[in-house]
């Protein structure tokens, strides 16, 4: 079982990063394509996060998304869904 569960947890993660690639990627092709230069994403970057809600906002959804899988990840099971009636 928990071979299983860690082989799911690595495929989630995998896809997570393929498409945050591919996100990134995107944003420099569509800089590029339109003219701003490759430049123009690390240029506003540091502008993006800026406040301190969105900072605790960013910290609050990646611990919803990292601890219940660190804690499959250790116990090596999932709960189940109950007997539907």
């Amino acid at each position: 079982m928990k071979k299983r569960i860690r082989k799911m947890l690595l495929k989630k993660y995998a896809v997570v990063v393929m498409f945050g690639t591919l996100t990134i990627l995107l944003l420099y092709f569509a800089d590029w394509m339109f003219g701003y230069g490759i430049t123009n994403v690390n240029t506003l970057f540091p502008f993006t996060i800026t406040t301190t809600a969105e900072k605790i906002l960013i910290l609050t959804l990646a611990a919803s998304l990292l601890v219940p899988d660190l804690a499959h990840w250790i116990s090596g099971r999932q709960p189940g869904r109950e007997r539907e009636r």
